[in-house]
């Protein structure tokens, strides 16, 4: 297993375990992709700091980002829980493309205008 493997496999076991914990206590959205901001940036800064181990950090960063983006609009799709079904924050459409929007939206400034 190469260096690159075992990042991106413990990274992504690490944002599903984070999916799974935000579903459960039904976090917000933007504390939500906050968080997995988060992950994505320490990752980062590891990859800066030990560059003999990627050669392109680059690619591993996006694919984490559309893992985390994935997993999140996945979880917006389905109750987890037994409660009843409570409306979304966000309206969802068949082909997903506003829930895209508004993950890129929120990851990259932090706050979602009301």
């Amino acid at each position: 297993m190469k260096c690159i493997d075992a990042i991106e496999g413990n990274v992504k076991s690490i944002m599903q375990r984070l999916n799974t914990v935000c579903v459960e206590e039904r976090l917000d959205d933007s504390e939500y992709i906050r968080n997995m901001k988060a992950i994505i940036d320490g990752t980062s800064n590891f990859l800066k700091d030990n560059p003999e181990i990627v050669e392109e950090p680059d690619i591993l960063l996006q694919v984490l980002y559309n893992y985390s983006r994935d997993l999140w609009q996945k979880s917006q799709q389905k109750p987890e829980s037994g409660f009843p079904e409570e409306k979304s924050a966000i309206p969802i459409d068949s082909d997903g493309e506003y829930e895209t929007y508004y993950y890129d939206y929120l990851y990259h400034r932090g706050l979602y205008p009301r």
